[in-house]
């Protein structure tokens, strides 16, 4: 996973990937646009530590992003893979509720990626 976290450093330096919060040495939560802040992101990387997402030994990264305040999240999560397993799909899809408070009243996309910004599945 260190090649992960080593590809999204040098991606984030591009400004693809936004401002990185780093919740710890593991995880980031990327921020992009004037819709999010370091706020919403470190507490985007507090729910999914709470959920069990962001996991001590294992490197894992997120971005957020929204053009406007009021506008649409979207929640774009980086996975290892080429496909998405009907067990993580089904995870991230039940962590929208859990994230509408942090953004309420707006509507959360959840986007699967691989590791180069490749869109895998909306969810």
């Amino acid at each position: 996973m260190g090649f992960f976290k080593s590809l999204m450093s040098v991606i984030s330096t591009d400004g693809k990937t936004g401002t990185p919060f780093k919740l710890d040495k593991f995880h980031t939560v990327y921020y992009k646009g004037n819709g999010v802040t370091e706020v919403d992101a470190a507490h985007v990387a507090g729910y999914y530590k709470g959920i069990g997402y962001f996991i001590d030994d294992h490197e894992s990264d997120i971005q957020i992003s929204s053009s406007e305040k009021n506008d649409p999240v979207q929640i774009n999560i980086i996975i290892g893979g080429k496909s998405v397993s009907a067990g993580s799909e089904d995870f991230f899809k039940t962590s929208v509720s859990g994230l509408q408070e942090f953004f309420p009243e707006r509507a959360i996309t959840i986007n699967l990626m691989d590791i180069n910004f490749k869109q895998l599945k909306t969810l």
